[in-house]
């Protein structure tokens, strides 16, 4: 029998099956068997094997999408059925001699094409589409100007034209965000098939013979296989989507479970989860460790734990969770650790403190908007939620942050310029335009474009995506905002600015004196082109 860790390193992006080729019948071997044995069909691949099956001489089929995203993995898939009628060009982004570039090899490609006129698949990345229409020889404009319009139709799932189709990964997302919940079949799929107690799945038995020497790998399987562990991977999985725009290509997936799995950590996998190491999507779920919220029960929790002053009862509650995972957890484990179990039934009888959970209310109101948005009609509910979270989150941050440097609150005036010692502030009427969201059409949910009205004129629009929303929470909450937050507090003045241009014409002006000690305001009023003081407030 293989032994666990050596089942395992097929998912590791060093092993020689993390990219799929034609391989020779005969070279098929057991660490292959094992390693299809966790592929996940995607529905992309469906409908791709079902439009080669209707294929017509001339077509040309394409399979686009990032590195990593399983192109080569499909078309291997679907070679052999289809090899004697389609011609197949299995890597577009590397060039097949010494001296010929990708380029080169994509025009030899389509001279081979027009030529024959025999189908075509093609597996290419998006970033070398965009190359060859820079780039590809011009005897091929007829076909760059093609890849131009799927570009320009890339939303469209299966977008056809002529004698071209185009089946993008980006239409196929392997996260989704609905009913307000993050899911994902991929992700749960692949892990059941990892961890399913079946004979013929070999790293459960690989697994059984581990779990003999009581090894930390053998611990961090047990703890994966626990459905709500895998639910809260693929929570962490979709904020990492929201939060850093970090899309999930098998690839980088796979390796990751890989090392979460086999790297040695004092609070073994939960530790791993939020350590950085040679995987991309480690690096950004790191962010969201749960040990970074300032929450006073998390901060009151380190105190105890680091002065040794904590209950008896909850001392139990720890060397529990400890026995039952077999680790030896630190604070930052046991917060971590609750933080990815507090649904598990392991934690059902413990107190609230080994079940942290984050506020999450951007989240919770980012997805609540995600729903709105992809309804065709709203309800009550729907219009009071969507008011409750632009209105009175969104729009208040935004006179709260612009309107800082006044002693009190306002949100009939905002500030637009500052002259000496004097305040300058227009009236503002702003408001969201619900009338607008229900007749859109939500192209992607990396940002929501949320319209208002100022002033009366026409609604513009805004990107908001979940960094700005947890901004705007932060802001109404007090928090004042820091040169950590540059990106995000760069997006949001863009848009206080833009609030603030759309009052310019304002019919109605405050003044107000800074060197006062109330700051005595002056109205002042507009008619036509000229100004009246109606005296001080």
């Amino acid at each position: 029998m293989i032994d666990f860790r050596t089942a395992l390193g097929v998912m590791s992006n060093a092993s020689p099956y993390a990219v799929s080729t034609l391989r020779k019948k005969e070279d098929a071997d057991s660490l292959l068997t094992i390693k299809n044995y966790l592929y996940i069909k995607p529905p992309i691949e469906t409908d791709f094997t079902q439009a080669l099956r209707s294929h017509k001489a001339g077509d040309i089929f394409y399979l686009c999408g990032s590195s990593g995203d399983g192109k080569s993995e499909i078309l291997t898939n679907v070679y052999k059925e289809f090899s004697s009628k389609i011609d197949f060009h299995l890597d577009a982004t590397h060039s097949k001699g010494q001296h010929s570039s990708a380029i080169d090899c994509l025009d030899e490609l389509y001279d081979k094409y027009k030529s024959t006129h025999k189908a075509l698949s093609v597996g290419i990345n998006i970033g070398m589409m965009q190359k060859f229409i820079k780039y590809g020889a011009s005897r091929h404009q007829d076909i760059k100007e093609t890849l131009n319009e799927f570009f320009d139709n890339r939303h469209i799932k299966g977008f056809k034209l002529g004698n071209s189709q185009f089946f993008d990964f980006e239409c196929y997302p392997r996260i989704t965000f609905t009913n307000e919940k993050i899911s994902s079949e991929f992700v749960t799929d692949f892990l059941n098939n990892l961890t399913e107690e079946k004979t013929d799945n070999h790293f459960w038995l690989a697994y059984l013979e581990e779990k003999k020497v009581n090894s930390v790998v053998a611990n961090n399987y047990e703890i994966l296989s626990r459905p709500a562990f895998k639910d809260s991977l693929v929570e962490l999985f979709g904020l990492t989507r929201l939060y850093e725009e970090q899309f999930l290509t098998p690839r980088t997936f796979v390796d990751y479970i890989y090392q979460i799995l086999t790297l040695e950590h004092p609070d073994g996998i939960v530790g791993n989860i939020f350590s950085k190491f040679d995987n991309e999507l480690s690096h950004k779920l790191s962010s969201i460790d749960p040990n970074g919220n300032r929450e006073e029960s998390l901060d009151d929790f380190y105190l105890a734990y680091a002065t040794k002053t904590l209950s008896n009862e909850l001392l139990q509650d720890i060397e529990f969770l400890c026995q039952q995972s077999g680790l030896r957890l630190s604070a930052q484990g046991v917060v971590q650790l609750g933080y990815m179990l507090r649904e598990d039934e392991l934690l059902h009888s413990l107190p609230s403190e080994l079940k942290y959970r984050t506020t999450q209310l951007e989240k919770r109101y980012y997805l609540a908007l995600i729903d709105i948005y992809s309804k065709e009609n709203l309800d009550k509910k729907d219009e009071n939620t969507f008011f409750d979270i632009v209105e009175d989150v969104l729009l208040k941050a935004i006179f709260t942050y612009a309107n800082r440097k006044l002693k009190s609150p306002n949100f009939s005036y905002i500030v637009s310029r500052e002259v000496n010692q004097f305040i300058i502030c227009n009236k503002t009427e702003i408001q969201a335009d619900l009338d607008w969201v229900e007749k859109h059409h939500l192209l992607s949910t990396d940002y929501l474009p949320i319209p208002i009205i100022v002033n009366g004129k026409p609604p513009f629009t805004f990107d908001l995506d979940l960094n700005i929303l947890s901004l705007a929470i932060s802001i109404c909450e007090g928090f004042k905002p820091n040169r950590h937050q540059l990106g995000v507090l760069t997006k949001f003045d863009e848009l206080v600015a833009h609030v603030i241009q759309k009052t310019s014409d304002s019919d109605s002006m405050k003044i107000i004196n800074q060197s006062s000690e109330k700051n005595n305001s002056t109205l002042v009023s507009k008619s036509g082109r000229r100004f009246m003081v109606e005296g001080e407030l």
